[in-house]
C-alpha cells in the first residue's frame, strides 16, 4: 500500500442509502475501511482525468458547487 500522506483534510460527504451501503459491502470484500475504499477512489479518479493546470477555475469548471 502507498505511504500515508504526512497532511491529511477531513472531508465530510453525503451519499446515497445505496451508494453508502455499496461501499461498505467493498470495503468488507476488501478488509478495508470505508474511508480507505473512498481515498482509493478519489485517487484514482483525479489520475484519470484529464486536466489541464491553469487553464480552469474552480468556480469556471463547476467543482466549487453541488452538481
Amino acid at each position: 500500500m502507498n505511504e500515508r500522506p504526512r497532511k491529511a483534510t477531513r472531508l465530510t460527504v453525503s451519499l446515497e442509502e445505496q451508494d453508502y451501503r455499496t461501499l461498505n459491502e467493498i470495503a468488507l470484500e476488501r478488509d478495508a475501511s470505508v474511508s480507505w475504499v473512498i481515498r482509493q477512489a478519489i485517487r484514482q479518479f483525479i489520475e484519470t482525468t484529464p486536466r489541464q493546470i491553469g487553464q480552469v477555475s474552480l468556480s469556471d469548471s463547476g467543482a466549487a458547487t453541488d452538481k
